[in-house]
């Protein structure tokens, strides 16, 4: 049963995200959008999520380009965003954090420690950290 917090899933991959979010709505208002300029449209027509769960690799806005756009933004830069990739890049954490990134997670996810995390975060009580 959700408990009223707002949840966005950006992938570009159908089935993951589907998955995700019929997991997360147990939990959450989850919405979904399939790749970064789809998610920013959304948002600028006053949706503001609590926390976003973002993949990296996608078409048209890549996880890295919507973090700059939302970090620059000023209503939407302090959402907590977890980024999902399957990228073996070693750098890519570091270079997720300085993009603004509150966290990372490798592919494939663990449905309940994201819940786990989410909840944490949002709690205001923990930092994000690599999983």
């Amino acid at each position: 049963m959700s408990d009223g917090r707002n949840i966005l899933v950006i992938e570009d991959e159908n089935s993951l995200r589907l998955l995700l979010s019929s997991f997360l709505s147990k939990h959450f208002n989850v919405e979904s959008r399939k790749d970064g300029l789809d998610a920013l449209t959304w948002m600028s027509k006053g949706n503001i999520p609590d926390f976003i769960l973002l993949d990296m690799e996608m078409p048209r806005l890549s996880g890295a380009e919507f973090l700059i756009h939302l970090r620059s933004s000023g209503f939407f830069r302090n959402i907590p965003v977890l980024v999902a990739s399957g990228s073996s890049d070693p750098d890519l954490e570091n270079k997720l954090k300085t993009l603004g990134a509150n966290g990372f997670v490798k592919k494939p996810i663990n449905p309940t420690e994201i819940v786990e995390t989410i909840n944490k975060t949002l709690v205001g009580n923990y930092e994000m950290e690599t999983h």
